[in-house]
């Protein structure tokens, strides 16, 4: 039977939260009423609490840690790709590997609360061993876990962000180095095949007729252009000169304007 890449990707959360859920049965049962949640360095309590109220804070924890995983894996698989923050971005994003990248994407979620789940589970584990004179009653194992915890989250953040996301080298390139390599293989192809023109489509000659040969076209006639020069005027002739190009004729006879209902001019 095959398990379901998501079911996988979950599977650190579901181990973490197994692990936390039998913890947490067990401390109520062996824990006292009062219970010395630190120690200090004399060996005195430096903080205490019922039983029932570490047993309700460890409990709120890891509800809070399952809700916020499983927000943040429904974000991170319904988010469009173009939004994801993630090394190589040009080949993870890329159509082929989309499915890689939120299978991914969800395995790391599931690492980095369960880490969290496993952080609370451990101090869990120093309460019930830290009670009377027990193994674990000391001051620095809480400190301990504590900076061990942090020392995982920034490494493994690290590990993520360097070794997580990168692309093998059997991994197919992407569209844009299949497109350069498809280029520089068919430069050569391309130089060495000669070009083909596509040939004129002839109409059949009838029977009996015969094609006239098309005639050698002869040497273009050149008109010769002017030069630049300033304009020539063109002549001007009139009516009232008699059509004379100089404008100079026979002067013409004194015509008073005839009077059109007035009085006579004196």
């Amino acid at each position: 039977m095959t398990v379901p890449p998501l079911l996988r990707a979950a599977a650190p959360m579901g181990l973490a939260l197994a692990a936390a859920a039998l913890v947490l049965v067990t401390a109520s049962q062996l824990l006292p009423d009062r219970v010395t949640v630190v120690h200090l360095r004399d060996g005195a309590t430096g903080l205490a609490a019922s039983r029932s109220d570490l047993v309700l804070i460890a409990s709120s924890l890891l509800v809070g840690l399952v809700l916020a995983w499983l927000v943040t894996a429904a974000a991170l698989a319904w988010t469009p790709v173009r939004h994801l923050l993630v090394p190589h971005a040009e080949h993870w994003k890329a159509q082929p590997h989309r499915r890689e990248l939120r299978l991914r994407l969800a395995r790391w979620a599931a690492r980095a609360f369960a880490t969290a789940v496993w952080f609370v589970t451990a101090l869990v584990v120093l309460a019930i061993g830290g009670q009377g004179d027990g193994p674990l009653a000391t001051w620095w194992l809480p400190l301990l876990v504590s900076g061990l915890y942090v020392l995982t989250v920034v490494g493994g953040f690290a590990w993520a962000l360097g070794l997580g996301f990168a692309v093998d080298g059997d991994v197919a390139p992407t569209a844009a180095a299949r497109s350069g390599a498809a280029g520089d293989a068919e430069g050569p192809a391309a130089v060495a095949r000669p070009a083909v023109t596509p040939a004129r489509a002839t109409t059949p000659a009838r029977a009996g007729t015969a094609t006239p040969a098309r005639a050698a076209p002869g040497p273009r006639a050149t008109t010769p252009v002017p030069s630049r020069g300033a304009p020539a005027r063109r002549p001007t002739t009139s009516r009232a000169t008699g059509g004379d190009p100089d404008g100079k004729g026979p002067p013409r006879p004194y015509q008073p304007r005839p009077n059109r209902g007035g009085p006579p001019r004196g």
